[in-house]
């Protein structure tokens, strides 16, 4: 597995939240939603951290990743449930600072009740399998 190359003559890779830069997700997922690299490549196997965020509330049919799936939660609140149906009644639901793992292949469904922020970290290539 690769490792983020640092730029020549660098000892630190740093990625202030004022300068970061967000896209547009990937059409495969819902809208709204941006997301930045801060480090690595998701599509490659390697080591990768990227940011989402949501504008509003928001809802991640259910999926599953081929591996483990880091995520801290930075701003706002995100519910996580398990299953092949969105169940709002079975969701757990997570705040800034609070941090969980999805086991690769489970089933599971995202979703936010506002604008939020989460954090991913991985090793690639990420991909999210919708049932």
């Amino acid at each position: 597995m690769a490792e983020a190359a640092f730029p020549e003559g660098e000892s630190q890779l740093v990625r202030r939240a004022d300068a970061i830069t967000w896209v547009r997700c990937p059409p495969s997922l819902p809208a709204p939603c941006e997301m930045a690299v801060l480090e690595g490549d998701p599509k490659t196997e390697m080591m990768f951290t990227v940011r989402f965020r949501t504008g509003s509330a928001f809802e991640m049919k259910p999926h599953w990743h081929p591996r483990n799936e880091r995520v801290t939660i930075l701003e706002g609140r995100v519910g996580v449930g398990f299953g092949d149906q969105i169940d709002r009644e079975n969701v757990t639901w997570f705040g800034p600072g609070d941090y969980y793992v999805n086991a690769e292949g489970a089933h599971h469904f995202v979703l936010t009740d506002g604008p939020a922020v989460l954090q991913i970290t991985g090793i690639g290539p990420w991909k999210a399998n919708f049932l």
